[in-house]
């Protein structure tokens, strides 16, 4: 079981479902009730257990993307991560494939299913959507320059949009998610990046193509330098265009709270020079992704409820 967990990516997994649940209940019905407060009409929304099938279809697609994802990094695995890849040691590659297909199956069935119950089928592809992705990310474009990348950032965006993609009545508000999404798609981009230059030997060994193999570490450093800069940029500008005048906290001080961390994200990129420095800036990205999405809580305590 243990082995399965650690396949599965559990505490990944774990993080997208709390996000999507504090996406919904500090961000979307948040919304339903003001417009409940100003035309006493509430909105039709999903339903609790609609919303954890959702969560589980979302989850299954995100599961079989990290098994896909070790069966074709076994030789990779061997080191980069020695001894830790479950799929050659405890799974066979077969079986790991055929994880892969029936978890798939069963998170797009449920997410045409929620598609139909919306009215909306369409919404259904999704989840085709990031099933193939996943696969092909895992077989061939992560190997490749900065594809592999942006597909996992995609992805990893979309985790949060499609919480208030299947809440068709919350689409006038969508510009709201789509602020979280887009700081989702810029970090998670920075963080793959950094994996790159983690996993740099291994990569090697199996003939990849990725920003610090095609162009060096120091380049490397520079894009992912860039790309915090835009990614602070960004967070300014929404914090002075929403929270300028407020009195409850001072701009400064929010604008202070976003920026150090990232300002200290790129000194541990900028500083790092061997695969420790990198898997320390790896993870603190992933926290700082986890506390962008945890400050709905605060927002919505101060400002949306």
């Amino acid at each position: 079981m243990i082995a399965f967990l650690r396949l599965i990516r559990f505490q990944n997994l774990l993080i997208i479902a709390i996000s999507q649940f504090l996406v919904r209940y500090c961000l979307i019905i948040p919304a339903y009730l003001t417009a409940y407060h100003n035309t006493g009409v509430f909105p039709d929304y999903l339903s609790k257990k609609e919303f954890c099938l959702l969560m589980l279809a979302t989850l299954l697609v995100a599961a079989a993307g990290n098994i896909i994802n070790d069966v074709f990094d076994v030789r990779a695995d061997e080191v980069n991560k020695p001894g830790k890849n479950v799929i050659g040691k405890l799974i066979s590659p077969a079986a790991g494939r055929n994880l892969f297909y029936s978890l798939s199956g069963i998170g797009i069935v449920i997410g045409f299913f929620l598609a139909s119950r919306i009215g909306k089928p369409v919404m259904g592809f999704v989840f085709i959507f990031a099933a193939v992705s996943l696969y092909l990310y895992s077989s061939s474009f992560k190997r490749k320059l900065l594809s592999g990348n942006i597909i996992i950032s995609v992805l990893c965006s979309l985790s949060l949009l499609v919480v208030g993609l299947f809440e068709p009545e919350f689409y006038a508000n969508i510009i709201y998610l789509l602020i979280y999404a887009s700081f989702a798609f810029l970090i998670t981009l920075v963080r793959e990046i950094v994996k790159d230059m983690e996993d740099l030997e291994g990569d090697e060994r199996i003939q990849c193509k990725t920003l610090p193999i095609r162009f060096g570490i120091k380049k490397t450093k520079w894009v992912c330098t860039f790309i915090l800069l835009v990614t602070m940029l960004l967070s300014g500008y929404i914090l002075y265009h929403y929270f300028f005048d407020n009195s409850i906290i001072s701009f400064w001080n929010l604008l202070a709270i976003f920026e150090i961390p990232l300002l200290a994200l790129g000194y541990l990129i900028v500083s790092g020079s061997d695969k420790k420095d990198f898997h320390f800036a790896s993870t603190f990205t992933k926290i700082i992704a986890v506390l962008g999405v945890f400050s709905l809580i605060p927002f919505y305590y101060y400002f949306l409820r």
